[in-house]
Parts: C-alpha cells; structure tokens; sequence
C-alpha cells in the first residue's frame, strides 16, 4: 500500500499545504502541531517538489492525520456548541409545553448534533428559537 507514496506525489505536498491553509483559517495551526511540525511543514512544502523518501513520507501523514483530525473536531465542537443551546431553548418551551419527555432532547447527542447543523446552515433559526423559545 505504500508503494504509491514512495514513488513520489506531487499531490501530497498539495494536500499538505492546503491542510496548512485550513487550520491556519480556523485556528488550529499553533495549537495542534508543535514547534519542529510547523517548522517541519513549512520546509515541506517549500523546498520539496516529490517525496521519495519513505520516512519523510511517514512524517507528512502523521502532521496529516493531526491536522486533519483537529479540523474535523473543530466542525463537529461547533456543531454541538450551537446545537446544545437550541436544544436547551426548544426543550425547555417544550416542557413549558405539557411535554414531560422533553427535558430528555438535551442529552441527545444526534438531536444537539442534528439541530447545530441546521442551524450553521440556516443562522435566523438559531436567532428565532433563541428570542422566542419552542412554543411560544
């Protein structure tokens, strides 16, 4: 499996530097990778045109895997942050509601989950159920 990297990917520096971009973007950079990383990636993707060598090879997918982990962390931290308090909101005007059950929806993880991607999608619901609650 690992013959394809080692003749050489033009395609991975690429893909390195665009994972720099991103966490650069969403601040992730400094907190994920460590000093000699970051030193480490920015010669990288300066300096070398193909990889032939399969240490380095190993190198770039570690700093690739953080990277990429920390990045899909953060989307889903979000998501959960935005859809914890809807459904605190919604779940608390349910209860207000007659709806006994209703206190359960905030330890939903796939609800909260589900509810924060519609409302990164859609920011006036986030603004509406947090001004007037589920059933007012």
């Amino acid at each position: 499996m690992s013959k394809p990297l080692l003749r050489g990917s033009p395609n991975l520096i690429e893909t390195l530097s665009k994972l720099r971009t991103k966490a650069l973007r969403k601040r992730i950079w400094f907190v994920t990778l460590t000093d000699q990383e970051r030193i480490l990636t920015g010669l990288i993707i300066k300096h070398i045109k193909i990889v032939k060598n399969g240490v380095l090879a190993t190198v770039i997918a570690r700093i690739m895997g953080k990277l990429v982990h920390a990045i899909k962390n953060s989307f889903m931290n979000m998501i959960e942050q935005l859809g914890r308090s809807i459904a605190v909101a919604m779940a608390t005007g349910a209860y207000a509601c007659g709806n006994k059950e209703a206190l359960s929806w905030t330890e939903n993880l796939n609800y909260i989950r589900y509810l924060g991607l519609m409302a990164y999608h859609d920011p006036s619901r986030r603004i509406l159920i947090a001004q007037y609650g589920a059933c007012k």
